[in-house]
């Protein structure tokens, strides 16, 4: 497989046959912060109503060529109003020479005056919500906790350090999900806890829906010695290979890429690397409509899954086609492995 086009993301999905995907992560350009400076870009639209209906599309277009059992991966931000035109002016006379390279890729940009100002727009949460009106089914809304946020000099809120990444499936269930694949450790005072052993208590029969192996097990205080026999026994609810990570936290706490191109939107490689490794199975295709500098398609091939990636940028496509034919290369390298 392992394609990238150099074309508009609806242009793109014209090339793939349903049912052809297995796994879709992708970060839309966010709604009037960036201008990237070619035509026909997402992001520009003169209006939130006409971007969510352009991601809806791209959403229908995901369902079509996703598989039954794909996972799709979206990170989306928010946008706050401001008056049209004001942000990028405004913002330069008070912020830091560090950040000027972000606010070169603004432009001046339109923003409709009847919104209230200064008010976030609550854009992720009616994309989720459309999508869930449109059949998605939306397995989390996972905190993605930005370590190394751009620097705001605002005094009337908090700085924004978070986005959102939605995990969706075609349907509730039969969908591939590899739980243990990105399991942690427990912690140590998880572990010492657990084999003090404790009383059940009133309560844990469990609530509706609840699985009986996640329950608390009434079990004698054994000594730390036996952990191995506790586990084998079944008498304990922690899962050897490691906890679930969850949906915020250290799982999901990981700073914004140090980026060496001219994409101010580069993420860091490890915010991806769960979804691929949970959301799709070795060998399958990682899809991803807005590829940019080809971070996704560069971290599918290394973790062993094919690839496919759209960028209307000629720019940022070409930065694409060498990151991924960079790693093309160095995997067409002979390891010590092969000589033993």
């Amino acid at each position: 497989m392992n394609k990238i086009f150099n074309c508009d993301i609806m242009e793109g999905f014209k090339q793939l046959d349903s049912q052809s995907v297995d796994c879709v992560i992708t970060s839309p350009p966010y709604w009037q912060l960036r201008n990237y400076g070619f035509d026909g870009q997402w992001g520009l639209e003169p209006t939130f109503e006409e971007y969510l209906e352009n991601l809806w599309k791209m959403m229908d277009e995901i369902n079509r060529v996703l598989k039954d059992t794909g996972t799709v991966w979206i990170n989306l931000g928010d946008t706050y109003s401001t008056k049209s035109g004001g942000f990028a002016q405004e913002a330069s006379k008070r912020t830091p020479s560090m950040t000027q390279k972000y606010l070169d890729h603004i432009g001046t940009i339109q923003q409709p005056s009847n919104l209230p100002t200064k008010s976030l727009l609550l854009i992720p949460h009616r994309f989720a919500i459309g999508c869930f009106d449109r059949g998605w089914t939306i397995r989390n809304d996972i905190i993605w906790a930005k370590t190394s946020a751009m620097p705001e000099s605002v005094l009337d809120r908090f700085s924004k350090k978070h986005e959102y990444i939605f995990f969706m499936t075609k349907k509730p269930k039969g969908y591939y999900f590899d739980l243990d694949s990105v399991r942690e450790e427990h912690m140590q005072s998880t572990l010492k806890r657990e084999m003090r052993g404790r009383n059940t208590g009133k309560y844990t029969g469990g609530a509706g829906g609840q699985s009986e192996q996640g329950l608390i097990k009434e079990r004698e205080h054994k000594g730390y010695e036996n952990m191995k026999d506790i586990y084998e026994s079944g008498e304990t609810t922690l899962n050897p290979k490691g906890k679930n990570p969850g949906d915020v936290a250290d799982f999901w706490k990981i700073g914004t890429a140090m980026s060496k191109t001219e994409h101010v939107a580069s993420y860091n490689p490890a915010l991806i690397d769960k979804p691929i490794l949970a959301g799709c199975p070795r060998g399958g295709v990682v899809l991803d409509p807005f590829s940019g500098t080809g971070t996704t398609l560069v971290r599918a091939s290394q973790l062993g899954r094919q690839y496919i990636g759209f960028e209307a940028s000629e720019q940022f496509f070409k930065i694409t086609e060498e990151s991924v034919n960079q790693e093309e290369e160095r995997k067409s390298q002979p390891t010590i492995e092969d000589f033993i």
